[in-house]
């Protein structure tokens, strides 16, 4: 019996997650009880599978940031569902596995295109993967935008 309570209470937790990330008062559908981030919105993806090689374009990456990212990611150092890019870009990020990586072009793509790979320690795994939905120009715009957030 207890363990039904708990199961329930969980669900209960889950589906308030996903109630929450609804992001802007916009038509944008909320997500599904079976996830608590919001699916992926951006309308000219293709497939990301490699590290960006150059530079993006910060103020594009802000609009993909605010159409894709910000429901669960800060960018003023509070904590949400994921954590906050506020000073994320070269720092050193604590990984579930025990490892310590730096948060670099690299890992934020990796990031991005496959979330479980490194698992951000503290936080669930539950960011769903923009691999196919954003392509690596989108992605290094995104990357130029956290470079910003210092």
């Amino acid at each position: 019996m207890k363990r039904h309570v708990l199961v329930a209470g969980v669900f209960i937790l889950v589906l308030a997650l996903a109630a929450g990330c609804g992001g802007d008062d916009d038509d944008t559908p909320s997500p599904t009880a079976t996830s608590a981030a919001p699916a992926p919105t951006a309308t000219t993806g293709g497939a990301a599978t490699q590290p960006p090689s150059g530079e993006g374009d910060a103020e594009a990456g802000k609009a993909l940031a605010q159409a894709n990212c910000i429901t669960c990611h800060s960018i003023d150092g509070s904590t949400l569902v994921g954590p906050t890019w506020k000073g994320l870009y070269g720092s050193q990020v604590q990984l579930e596995s025990g490892e310590t990586v730096t948060a670099d072009a690299d890992y934020i793509h990796e990031s991005i295109v496959d979330p479980n790979a490194k698992v951000h320690k503290g936080f669930p795994p539950i960011m769903p993967t923009f691999n196919g939905i954003l392509n690596d120009a989108q992605i290094a715009d995104i990357i130029a935008y956290i470079k910003t957030l210092q």
